[in-house]
């Protein structure tokens, strides 16, 4: 399995982000999971850092990083200090699952440069009110993170739970070895997020190209949840890995890459016609 580059850190509102940046060229900001972290995107860094700055962050209240709120806004605020920080300019933006939610809210936001999004595997929010008790799907993790700790047989459960049958045991350990070190605050803070968010009035606001990516065996986002992300984006070309699950990262790695190259391509080409 590749390794991913070194951590470095940004001083944030008293505390501080984390994030790894390797390359040069066009830049590339990655926005991992729920369950994972920076290394998530190792396979990404492999691929992609001879052709572009390829940057990935741990996420509030994930990895390395300090906790800084738990509503779509914080988060927001973090990645855009993490833009700004690093002088990403016309960024590709890709969020997968939680990721997704916050680099959607990102994009719309109009003091950032964006240059184009690419939506993995993710969806637009659950819009409950405020304040309202964990949903089921975070609430249990937390009760087994509570109950037995984090660890390797938690993380082999999620990667399990993530990916198809036949998907490879390589596969599996990787997904296995990040989600193993998960943060009890990281189910809580981006659970809270997650259900909080509702990015369906968003389509408007966002000017940039996007595209969006799925797995044909995905288990952990609904059929309705990738409708209504697809009907919130309608121009956004759809690309689905038809035998991978939620992690198409890492499942098939060389098509995700070859993806995401074509889309950056594109979009450098699509702007470079609305800039002439």
């Amino acid at each position: 399995m590749p390794e991913a580059p070194k951590l470095q850190f940004i001083s944030y509102n008293e505390g501080k982000l984390a994030y790894r940046d390797d390359g040069k060229g066009s830049a590339l900001l990655f926005l991992h999971g729920m369950n994972g972290n920076s290394k998530s995107w190792s396979f990404a860094f492999q691929a992609l850092s001879n052709r572009f700055r390829v940057v990935a962050w741990d996420a509030p209240s994930c990895g390395k990083s300090d906790s800084f709120g738990d509503t779509i806004k914080d988060y927001v605020a973090a990645a855009k200090a993490l833009v700004q920080t690093l002088d990403l300019q016309d960024v590709v933006i890709i969020g997968h699952s939680m990721g997704g939610l916050v680099a959607t809210s990102l994009a719309a936001e109009l003091d950032i440069p964006i240059a184009g999004l690419i939506l993995s595997s993710t969806h637009l929010g659950f819009s409950l009110p405020s304040g309202k008790p964990l949903m089921s799907r975070y609430a249990t993790r937390i009760q087994k993170l509570e109950s037995k700790g984090a660890g390797i047989e938690y993380g082999m459960e999620r990667a399990r739970r993530n990916t198809p049958e036949n998907t490879s045991k390589e596969v599996v350990s990787f997904l296995a070895d990040i989600a193993k070190d998960i943060r009890l605050e990281q189910i809580r803070d981006g659970g809270r997020m997650s259900q909080e968010a509702d990015n369906a009035a968003l389509g408007e606001k966002i000017q940039v190209p996007i595209i969006i990516l799925s797995g044909g065996k995905d288990t952990v986002i609904s059929t309705d949840m990738h409708i209504a992300l697809t009907t919130t984006f309608p121009a956004a070309k759809q690309i689905v890995f038809q035998n991978a699950g939620h992690a198409s990262y890492a499942e098939c790695p060389e098509q995700y890459h070859k993806e995401i190259i074509n889309f950056v391509d594109n979009t450098i080409k699509y702007n470079q016609l609305n800039n002439a």
